[in-house]
């Protein structure tokens, strides 16, 4: 894979960020029972446009974005949180990448990209949630050293349930590595 560029997300990338996020869905979560078909092929997008678009526009208190282009193209991005109501640190809230960009080591520099960010502001600890049934994530996310803290059946974007696992890096200094 050619050099990839990570940069700093601002309100211009909330159309292309909200894309990725969709494809994303669409291509890890089909099938397996997280979210419909009918909202994957339907409302996801718009759903996205305007998270985004809302995220990005007027951006929440210690909330941080990153994208990564490669030839011009922004192929992923990055969404990590400072604080939430939890005591396990920086929450990253959102890592996608185009299908065709996994496996590349993109999301390991984005990662380690959030483990350094979140240090230089105090907090050396991340926790993210990962669905259950999504072991291809939950591989990658304990290859990187991430250990499961709890489980919880928790409401879905199109208004089901699943079971989402929180994992947590009570020290970053291996993501940092990265």
């Amino acid at each position: 894979m050619a050099e990839v560029i990570l940069r700093q997300g601002s309100a211009a990338d909330a159309d292309t960020i909200a894309s990725i996020h969709t494809r994303s869905w669409q291509s890890a979560y089909r099938g397996l029972g997280i979210l419909t078909d009918a909202y994957l092929d339907g409302a996801v997008q718009a759903d996205m446009q305007t998270k985004w678009h809302e995220r990005m526009m007027a951006p929440a208190a210690g909330q941080h974005v990153w994208c990564v282009d490669l030839d011009g193209q922004t192929i992923g991005f990055l969404c990590v949180l400072l604080h939430d109501d939890t005591p396990w640190g920086a929450l990253v809230d959102n890592l996608h990448l185009l299908p065709a960009a996994r496996g590349h080591g993109v999301g390991k520099r984005l990662m380690g990209e959030a483990a350094r960010w979140a240090a230089a502001q105090g907090v050396a600890q991340l926790h993210l949630l990962v669905y259950e049934v999504n072991t291809a994530a939950i591989g990658f996310y304990e290859a990187l050293g991430g250990v499961p803290v709890s489980r919880d059946w928790l409401e879905t974007a199109d208004g089901g349930h699943a079971w989402v696992h929180t994992y947590h890096w009570p020290e970053t200094t291996g993501l940092m590595a990265l």
